[in-house]
């Protein structure tokens, strides 16, 4: 289990390791033009403030959300509003996500420009229960200001894991085979500089899901609700095959990873017994074993290496080491 002081530890490392880095290889490129120090320094800073700045608004680009309306899901932002105050946070935008996969996150800046997003799936597959323990789930990433932490940090994997899909993407067998190799080459360079620019922020996309996992609990005053909410969005986006490609560039953000959902669902057939008291709805028949193709083809494969959540199924035994009922 996650605590608040872990996190924040978590949350500092993670930013001064990317800051490190980034400031490291930023200073490289530049002082190859042997430029003076200070303009050096000066780049730096500019860079990363640009980076801090733009971030946000990328999410809105790969993900083609839409912000909603006042009048829009009049009973979603009865509940959001409700439920900000119970978390003490200030309510965030609330987007919509036009992804069939269910899922939802948060992202933004800071506390005060907290965007909430839901997949379009997600609404029609939750009791109001367990989505209110969905939301109170995303609204302690906004109280532990995690969100905003990652959503610095994801711009670079988020960025070039755009052009690896636009390289890659259903277009390109209808490209001259010269500019196949070429976009094939990009693609590859493109994947691989997403690969390990996603490795530093995995400690803390793990630990922040615990730590979100258990607020939401203590505030719902219920483990059930999260647990059947958590297994929902498994079973849901294990019987999807490839998942949308608006909904595949944000996976440290969401709140069940989609890519290694396979191995999720077998891990929480094969500790059926532990997770069954709080996992009321779980028909263990109908969970699937690990599927022999790769979602979303040879990215989703690539993908698959990398483990941007705790299993679902230690969530869950998490949950019900808080012996909440």
């Amino acid at each position: 289990m996650s605590t608040n002081s872990g996190l924040k530890i978590r949350m500092f490392s993670t930013l001064l390791l990317y800051l490190i880095i980034g400031s490291a290889i930023i200073y490289a490129i530049i002082a190859s033009f042997a430029v003076p120090y200070y303009i050096i320094l000066a780049s730096i800073a500019i860079i990363l403030i640009a980076i801090w700045y733009v971030s946000p608004k990328l999410f809105s680009v790969a993900t083609k959300l839409r912000y909603v309306g006042k009048d829009e899901y009049p009973q979603l932002q009865e509940t959001i509003s409700d439920l900000a105050v119970k978390s003490r946070i200030r309510p965030p935008r609330i987007a919509i996500v036009p992804a069939r996969e269910p899922n939802l996150f948060v992202f933004g800046r800071s506390k005060r420009s907290a965007t909430l997003a839901i997949n379009e799936g997600l609404l029609s597959i939750l009791s109001q229960n367990e989505l209110k323990a969905a939301l109170l789930h995303e609204f302690a990433h906004i109280r532990s200001g995690d969100y905003s932490v990652l959503t610095m940090i994801s711009f670079v994997p988020m960025a070039f894991y755009m052009m690896a899909q636009k390289a890659f993407g259903p277009g390109i067998r209808e490209n001259k085979r010269n500019d196949i190799s070429y976009n094939a080459i990009l693609g590859i360079l493109a994947f691989i500089i997403y690969m390990l620019s996603e490795i530093p922020l995995l400690p803390l996309a793990d630990a922040r899901e615990y730590y979100a996992d258990s607020v939401a609990v203590k505030i719902q005053g219920s483990g059930i609700p999260l647990s059947n909410a958590l297994y929902k969005i498994s079973y849901a986006n294990s019987k999807t095959q490839n998942s949308s490609i608006n909904s595949s560039c944000a996976r440290p953000f969401y709140i069940i990873d989609f890519f290694n959902i396979d191995a999720d669902m077998n891990e929480l057939k094969n500790h059926y017994e532990a997770v069954k008291p709080l996992i009321s709805d779980i028909d263990i028949t109908t969970v699937l074993r690990n599927s022999n193709t790769a979602r979303n083809g040879m990215l989703g494969m690539l993908n698959s290496l990398l483990y941007t959540h705790p299993r679902t199924y230690k969530r869950v035994l998490n949950i019900k080491s808080m012996k909440t009922v």
